[in-house]
């Protein structure tokens, strides 16, 4: 479990999610967590993905899902490497040291 991880959920999710979209997108080259209790944060880093035009990261927001094994809501956004660090991540997403990098 993560340092002051309170909800063991949200790491399973978490992890489950970042293998799944390396699979679905092997164009993903890294995939980042930033915990928190309530909600899974991912950010996935791709060369895919235009630059980001106003300096801050935009995530995609997914409802809970329980049916399909997702009892959390999702965020997942999607940056290209050269902008890692130097963006503005969303309120509440803590700082870029914060972000965990999750294996696929």
């Amino acid at each position: 479990m993560a340092v002051g991880q309170k909800n063991p959920e949200v790491e399973r999710q978490a992890k489950y999610l970042a293998a799944d979209n390396r699979q679905v997108e092997p164009d993903i080259t890294k995939v980042y967590w930033f915990p928190d209790d309530n909600e899974v944060r991912l950010l996935e880093i791709t060369e895919i993905v235009p630059l980001t035009s106003d300096g801050e990261v935009h995530p995609f927001y997914f409802r809970a899902s329980p049916i399909d094994d997702l009892p959390l809501p999702t965020a997942v956004a999607m940056i290209r490497a050269e902008e890692f660090g130097k963006l503005k991540l969303p309120d509440q997403w803590g700082a870029w040291d914060d972000g965990i990098p999750l294996e696929g």
